[in-house]
């Protein structure tokens, strides 16, 4: 049983640190590698052993140190920071639930792997990540990067089945995901469905108002922040002309139905299309908010090179915002023919300076094959919104702070149904009942316990240091 066990693990581990580099990039490769592994080990014992369990389980134990092993790439959550109630330091994690959420969104977006599938070929392949999740020591760090995914799909209307979307919720459920974040999830779903009536609602009343240009472009998702979780701080940016008007117009909607509530505007998650006309043709852009206050920027004067300094006043965008949307608007790949044009030419966003000079392309357009289009649409969205430094930061210090919440929870919950109970005990019912989300450690058990006792939930038997007792 020991041979078996390590023939398995050595061989997992060996693909992982001979593919590495690989691994880290490509999710398909990894996740369709671990279902071989555990697919051609699975058959060999039910052909060799009859399936016997024992050697089933020396199998489970061997799957289970190759999900969890942080040898060869591992994630590093960021420390805490020093504060009551918040552990210090994060020991490293494996890095495979990141992995598994990534290669769920190749599947679940409109991406040429989904297009490439059937509809049963996808639901059998997310089932298999199903499967890889059962050995997954820290299953909150998959929920969590599921859901910024997610908030990504259902923002951007990138999804590819929406039906697919909540058989995977469900799915997680039956595969004993944390029901905190599902009910998340769920939620996430309600408020799309109920901005699509308000939506609605809206076209209806601005059409009433003759605003019909605006009813022709305006599309809001009313979002409930709780649902969303996005912490992000929001980014002021100064909207075209063509877009003062929707603002207040979608305020004094929405608060003549649902009085006392308030929109906070997320620009920077937001996106529309704008048409371009140059000396080739005639081009529809899919862009940003921040990407659109900067190419309108040039509507008043379209052949003049305008100062990143300039730009900056005119959008009132911060510097690293505003460096990035120019770059990601003179920098396309694949593009032939950019966008802007930028003097001197920069290497990278963090060369363009406040004197650099950006300027309209007036001859881009999309070439095929050789070939000049004059027609055409181009998406510079990407993942420029969502992908932003502070939201894998943020994912992070969400993942610290609700497990510190939930230990805490566990502590006081056992120790009242307990009364009194020693540390080694308590240590190993925690394990039990927060094994799901996450393995705590025994540092953070003690950290805990501490501040618990600092705060009154608890206190130390007098006659036992390692004995702890409820405090009613």
């Amino acid at each position: 049983l020991e041979l078996l066990e390590d023939h398995i693990c050595q061989t997992g581990i060996s693909y992982m640190v001979r593919h590495a580099s690989t691994i880290v990039t490509d999710s398909e490769k990894f996740v369709e590698q671990l279902l071989s592994l555990y697919t051609i080990n699975t058959d060999f014992i039910k052909a060799a052993f009859d399936a016997d369990s024992r050697f089933l389980t020396a199998r489970d134990k061997a799957f289970r140190k190759i999900v969890n092993d942080t040898t060869v790439f591992s994630l590093d959550l960021p420390s805490a920071a020093r504060k009551p109630g918040v552990a210090h330091r994060s020991p490293p994690e494996s890095r495979c639930p990141e992995l598994l959420a990534n290669y769920c969104d190749l599947l679940l977006r409109k991406t040429p792997l989904s297009r490439k599938l059937t509809s049963d070929e996808i639901d059998q392949k997310l089932r298999d990540v199903i499967l890889v999740l059962r050995y997954v020591q820290n299953g909150d760090v998959f929920m969590r990067f599921h859901q910024v995914h997610l908030v990504r799909r259902l923002i951007m209307d990138s999804s590819a089945d929406n039906e697919k979307e909540e058989d995977m919720v469900q799915w997680l459920r039956h595969g004993g995901m944390p029901a905190e974040y599902l009910n998340k999830l769920s939620r996430m779903f309600q408020d799309i469905k109920i901005s699509e009536d308000i939506n609605s609602s809206f076209k209806e009343h601005l059409r009433r108002k003759d605003l019909t240009n605006l009813a022709a472009m305006a599309n809001i998702k009313i979002l409930n922040h709780g649902a969303w979780s996005r912490n992000s701080d929001r980014v002021t940016v100064s909207l075209p002309i063509e877009l003062e008007d929707f603002v207040p117009e979608a305020e004094e909607f929405y608060g003549l139905a649902h009085s006392g509530r308030k929109l906070t505007w997320h620009h920077n998650l937001s996106s529309g299309i704008i048409t371009m006309t140059t000396n080739m043709g005639k081009f529809d852009l899919e862009v940003t908010t921040f990407q659109m206050a900067v190419l309108c920027s040039w509507n008043q004067r379209p052949h003049e090179a305008i100062s990143v300094a300039d730009l900056h006043l005119a959008t009132e965008l911060g510097e690293v915002d505003l460096r990035k949307t120019l770059w990601s608007l003179s920098h396309m790949p694949k593009m032939k023919r950019q966008l802007l044009l930028m003097e001197p030419v920069a290497t990278n966003p963090r060369d363009i300076t406040n004197e650099t000079m950006f300027r309209i392309n007036h001859d881009f357009a999309l070439v095929r094959n050789g070939v000049v289009q004059k027609r055409g649409k181009v998406t510079y969205i990407g993942k420029l919104q969502l992908a932003a430094e502070k939201v894998r930061q943020e994912v992070g210090e969400g993942i610290i702070a609700l497990r510190v919440l939930r230990l805490q929870e566990a502590i006081v919950k056992i120790l009242k149904m307990r009364k009194i109970m020693t540390l080694t005990l308590l240590q190993t019912e925690l394990v039990q009942i927060l094994r799901n989300m996450f393995v705590p450690t025994k540092r953070m058990i003690k950290e805990q316990i501490e501040w618990l006792i600092e705060q009154g939930y608890m206190r130390r038997n007098d006659s036992a240091i390692d004995t702890f007792m409820y405090v009613a």
